[in-house]
């Protein structure tokens, strides 16, 4: 990236241009005509004997060299068993594994594009969204088949390692994922796979309700690695790393394919469980812990952890939402060999946007700052009032342009051009500012979206659903703080007259709708909604009323 000689080298601001230039050094970014995989593996030729990726529960291994071999074989099994051809979508709906790990890079080997989604998505969802991604195909594992099989899509079926009698209760044929490990990596056809080409669509939802596909390509992956094996962000203790977080979500995939890039060795749980996972930290010692916040609070504060070997833990890497000061002395106190590392990223940035460097001791004077720019990024905070761009210490909506930002929202040329300017721009949405040090704070959300744990909630869909409530006269959706979760979806509604609709039998008729994250757990009742002049919801003055309230 060229940076402006007007750059001032202890903000990274430029008073000129008005941009924020990173004052990290990325990893190397090859030339336009390597894929994904391709550079994946030509950064690996020496780890060979390397162990790549564990499955956390069995104890199942794949070097580096079996892990490329495995998806050499797949991708001729996708190509001999399902005739799929470059630009095709294949729907995984699966926890992590070991296939799915395989299987994402198959794909992308192929030029085949792979859409994942939260299995906790109600089958309407499921359909929704597969068909807005345009997948042809649908991978799961026995447990979901019948959410799968609802799509009318083909489907193959991840067995793993333990026999499921679920695939007996199908009455529509399917494919196993055992089928495809036949593939002659011979067979199959020269593909011409450039940084351009798409990768992966997952899907980020917007305050109107509306999902949107996330289209990132070869291109994104490859800079996002770039910022992982950065020299100050990499600091060489992601050795072994634990794999909690979901694949489905561009997080996970970070840190399944950086880790690779890496040389790391990728411990796979399928899901949380918090013994199983103290256990696994404990067996592999392990090195690198990605998590979010509800995880790092559960660890700090409950007395259990004592009981396990944590020492080899080196790196403890919180995304998601900011810490404070106090989760900061705690987790320094039980893990006093682990550096916490905090980060910011949206989808539609490929999971960078800030990150703390891994030899910035420095951080502790910067208590819930996200990071640094990361590297490859440029940024500007734009006051959403004066659409000025502002320098250090004020506050406005983050934009942030680079190699790591997506190409386009699938099929939604309207919403893409509202999120990317014509200057190639990404809109973040979130108000925050940078300090005199570089470091980037988040104030707060402008897109209004909910984070309940690793998944993220709008408001305007609960709304929807609780607007066709026949008791219900107005409803608005927020978040609340809440320990555990980070935020939970709150609802004051407006009854309509006469009416002895209670907050229990509103929740239960939102939480008959909607996938279990989604479901509103708090409910306040009130006289009438604040709306602006021109009728726009005022959810802020809702967020002060629920602070104050919840003080009383």
């Amino acid at each position: 990236m060229e940076v402006d000689n007007g750059m001032d080298p202890q903000t990274g601001y430029c008073a000129k241009s008005r941009i924020y230039y990173s004052k990290l050094v990325p990893g190397e970014i090859p030339s336009e005509r390597t894929d994904l995989v391709t550079y994946l593996f030509e950064r690996r030729r020496g780890d060979g004997a390397v162990v790549a990726v564990v499955d956390g529960r069995s104890g199942r291994k794949l070097t580096y060299s079996e892990l490329e071999q495995s998806v050499r074989v797949v991708a001729a099994g996708l190509v001999e068993r399902l005739g799929v051809k470059k630009g095709d979508v294949l729907g995984i709906l699966s926890p992590n594994s070991v296939e799915f790990e395989v299987l994402f890079l198959a794909a992308a080997s192929l030029g085949v594009v792979a859409s994942a989604l939260n299995p906790l998505n109600t089958n309407g969802d499921v359909k929704k969204l597969f068909r807005v991604a345009g997948a042809k195909y649908i991978f799961t594992v026995p447990e979901l088949l019948a959410k799968a099989e609802a799509t009318g899509l083909p489907v193959v079926v991840i067995e793993g390692d333990e026999a499921s009698s679920k695939l007996g209760d199908s009455k529509k044929p399917f494919l196993r994922y055992s089928d495809l490990l036949s593939g002659n990596p011979r067979n199959i056809p020269r593909v011409q796979v450039s940084q351009e080409d798409p990768a992966a669509i997952l899907f980020s939802s917007g305050t109107t309700g509306e999902s949107k596909g996330v289209v990132l390509t070869h291109g994104n992956f490859i800079a996002m690695c770039a910022v992982v094996t950065a020299p100050r962000v990499d600091g060489g203790l992601n050795k072994v790393v634990l794999h909690l977080i979901p694949m489905f979500h561009i997080f996970g995939l970070l840190v399944s394919v950086g880790n690779i890039a890496r040389g790391a060795t990728v411990v796979v749980l399928p899901r949380f469980d918090f013994l199983e996972m103290l256990t696994t930290i404990q067996k592999y010692q392990v090195t690198s812990f990605p998590l979010v916040p509800p995880i790092l609070l559960l660890m700090i504060k409950q007395d259990v952890v004592q009981k396990f070997d944590m020492s080899s833990l080196r790196n403890i890497g919180c995304g998601a939402a900011p810490l404070g000061k106090e989760q900061l002395d705690q987790c320094a106190a039980r893990f006093p060999n682990a550096k916490l590392l905090q980060g910011y990223g949206l989808t539609e940035s490929s999971a960078v946007g800030s990150c703390t460097p891994a030899d910035g001791a420095e951080f502790a004077d910067h208590f819930g700052s996200a990071g640094m720019l990361g590297p490859t990024l440029e940024a500007m905070v734009v006051d959403p009032l004066t659409n000025e761009a502002v320098p250090p210490t004020k506050q406005g909506e983050l934009w942030l342009r680079g190699p790591t930002i997506m190409k386009e929202y699938v099929g939604n040329a309207k919403a893409t051009a509202e999120a990317i300017d014509k200057d190639s721009w990404l809109h973040t949405g979130d108000l925050v500012y940078f300090d005199n040090d570089g470091y980037l704070y988040i104030v707060d959300r402008l897109k209004e979206l909910i984070k309940y744990k690793a998944n993220q909630v709008a408001p305007a869909e609960l709304e929807s659903l609780l607007l066709g409530h026949p008791a219900v006269l107005d409803a608005a959706v927020i978040p609340f703080p809440d320990e555990e979760a980070g935020e939970i979806p709150m609802a004051y509604i407006v009854r309509k007259p006469e009416s002895a609709l209670t907050a229990e039998e509103a929740m239960k008729f939102v939480a008959e709708q909607v996938a279990p994250f989604k479901k509103i757990r708090k409910v306040a009742f009130i006289e009438a909604i604040p709306k602006s002049a021109a009728g726009k919801m005022e959810r802020r003055k809702l967020v002060e009323l629920s602070r104050l309230q919840s003080k009383m």
